[in-house]
């Protein structure tokens, strides 16, 4: 009997495998084939529209203004943060016509507020209307985990070349740009801001801008990148998603000059900043030995998004070059608005003697060490901002031209005079996905802190006072 049983059970188990081996194959093909797709070297004919910094300085108009947006990341509180502020410049008439939201020259995005920026500088004014329903009541995180943990995406996640925000990009495509790139940007109405979209490189904790000038020296071509992977590199905090890579097609450094610099202008704060900078460029000059980089969330690097902007103030020398090239593009209102979304919370652990858990402890040094950055760099702006305007006025000859006047505005739930309001703000959470009444709720109180931020009520003054007789 045992003979004609083991017999029975042989051709059964080989039926069996007969059914799973071609689809053992076939998942192994499809993990196989799982490749995050790369940035594209420069072509033979480079194309001469490109997404670069010029693009930020924009007319200036009647009222002679400039604004500079910075959002900081923060999953979709930060996004409805960040829109909130648009909303608020587009509802904000100007005295010689327009609206503040049109002289927007620059959008400086991290992480969770990439997502209004990136959708304005595509889609425009379809973002009051489109982005809310689309992206901050949509359940977006439970979405990317059903890709991440359905069958599909673990199969492609076995490959070594794709990773969990391969799969957020895809999503976010599909979601939000369709296909675009920053060629599209690059090639669209120019009265829309410049997008700049920060990530942190891995290997150096350096930022990343997704800027043609940060593309040339890596040797690549921004214009055919696109934007979904930008933002899901920017938005990758790490453990929860995967590092996005990109390839170096720069060729071998030897030989190349070091690019000249403007001469510093008093200011010996900027000498670090340029050494630091020079330094971070200089590893990507030799793809031989740094063939790839790996980019994560922006907010390891600078969770606000203006550093950047402070290295190229450095790059130019400081201050007072760069004021000077605004006085001559007819700019004499500089105003830079920090939408800053971290979480200030309870150190309830403080209270108690219990030894708090490995995630409390990884949440609040995470919370700890954004907003110690973040003083940091609104410190390091407003010093060398003060330290800059304290020179001219001691240097300052009968007949110099004024300086354009610069207005910092902070739009942070710190601005919320209620404790009980503000605590109530700061517990809202950072994952994407706060549904429609709590995303109302941050978008109304952002329209709401501008309104009542005093450096912006200055500036609003400013605007409505006529100019002073010469």
């Amino acid at each position: 009997m045992a003979g004609p049983v083991a017999s029975l059970i042989s051709q059964g188990v080989s039926k069996r495998l007969h059914w799973l081996l071609p689809v053992c194959v076939a998942v192994l093909a499809l993990a196989g084939c799982a490749t995050a797709p790369l940035n594209a070297p420069h072509g033979p004919a480079r194309d001469p529209v490109t997404y670069s910094l010029d693009r930020g300085l924009r007319d200036p108009g009647p009222d002679r203004l400039l604004v500079m947006l910075y959002f900081s990341g923060g999953g979709s509180r930060a996004a409805a943060l960040g829109y909130g502020v648009l909303q608020e410049l587009a509802q904000t008439p100007l005295p010689g016509g327009g609206r503040m939201l049109d002289q927007v020259g620059t959008i400086s995005a991290v992480s969770g507020g990439c997502f209004p920026a990136a959708y304005y500088c595509l889609y425009g004014d379809r973002t009051f209307t489109e982005f809310a329903p689309t992206f901050l009541y949509r359940n977006v995180q439970g979405k990317l985990y059903g890709r991440c943990f359905g069958p599909a995406g673990l199969v492609r996640l076995c490959s070594s070349r794709f990773g969990r925000s391969d799969l957020a990009a895809e999503y976010y495509d599909e979601l939000l740009f369709h296909g675009a790139t920053f060629g599209d940007l690059a090639r669209g109405p120019a009265t829309r801001p410049l997008l700049v979209i920060n990530a942190t490189h891995i290997s150096n904790g350096e930022p990343f801008q997704f800027l043609q000038e940060q593309f040339d020296l890596i040797g690549s071509d921004l214009n055919r990148y696109p934007i979904s992977r930008a933002v899901a590199a920017s938005s990758a905090f790490p453990i929860l998603l995967t590092p996005v890579a990109l390839q170096n097609h720069a060729r071998p450094a030897s030989g190349r000059a070091a690019p000249k610099l403007p001469p510093e202008r008093g200011l010996a704060m900027f000498t670090n900043v340029r050494e630091d900078t020079a330094r971070a460029a200089a590893i990507y000059g030799d793809s031989a030995a740094h063939p790839y980089l790996h980019l994560a969330d922006g907010g390891l690097s600078d969770n606000l998004g203006m550093r950047g902007m402070y290295n190229f103030v450095a790059q130019q020398g400081g201050w007072g070059n760069v004021m000077d090239e605004l006085r001559r593009a007819g700019v004499d209102k500089l105003v830079l608005i920090v939408v800053n979304a971290a979480i200030v919370t309870g150190q309830e652990w403080d209270c108690v003697p219990d030894t708090p858990t490995g995630r409390t402890v990884i949440r609040a040094m995470s919370n700890a060490l954004i907003n110690q950055s973040n003083r940091g760099m609104l410190n390091s702006v407003r010093t060398s901002l003060r330290v800059w305007e304290q020179q001219r006025k001691a240097l300052r000859q009968p007949g110099d031209p004024e300086d354009p006047k610069v207005y910092f505005v902070n739009v942070s739930f710190n601005g919320i005079a209620d404790a009980a309001e503000r605590e109530r703000f700061h517990r809202v959470p950072t994952r994407f996905n706060l549904g429609r009444e709590q995303a109302d709720f941050v978008v109304a109180k952002a329209g709401e802190l501008l309104r009542r931020s005093p450096d912006f009520l200055q500036l609003i003054q400013d605007l409505q006072s006529p100019p002073a007789a010469p």
